[in-house]
């Protein structure tokens, strides 16, 4: 498979620059190196623009599904007024590390982003255990 021109990357953060840091979550679901992670098609990165905040505890549990983009939050605060980016970046330094994401060890420069609303992506964020009855109060 060849390499595509453009790579995107999801961040609740506007920035010049993108950074190589270590994903969040589950290695074995987000990956454990460190580096700039990306997605071929931008709409498989809009849950990471999404701004949702651990509960006073510290508790966060995420799920994002690959296949469709939905969210499920199992404990921690979403909040849908919130803005997102999605930045369009050049896959030069890039290196696909398997089915779905690639990875750059060196800092990236977006060519472009788009702001993304939280409440326009409601259709596809879902609540469960104590996010549910955290969203129900």
């Amino acid at each position: 498979m060849d390499k595509p021109a453009w790579l995107y990357h999801g961040s609740r953060y506007k920035v010049d620059v993108l950074l190589p840091h270590t994903a969040l979550g589950l290695p074995e679901e987000n990956g454990d190196q460190f580096g700039v992670y990306a997605y071929e098609k931008p709409e498989m990165v809009i849950p990471f623009s999404l701004t949702i905040i651990p509960f006073e505890n510290g508790s966060l549990s995420i799920y994002v599904d690959d296949d469709t983009g939905d969210v499920v939050i199992r404990a921690g605060i979403w909040d849908e007024n919130a803005v997102g980016y999605i930045y369009k970046i050049p896959s030069d330094s890039f290196e696909k590390i398997d089915g779905r994401q690639w990875l750059s060890k060196e800092p990236v420069i977006p060519v472009e982003y788009t702001v993304y609303a939280g409440k326009d992506y409601i259709d596809k964020v879902h609540f469960e255990d104590e996010a549910k009855e955290y969203r129900l109060k």
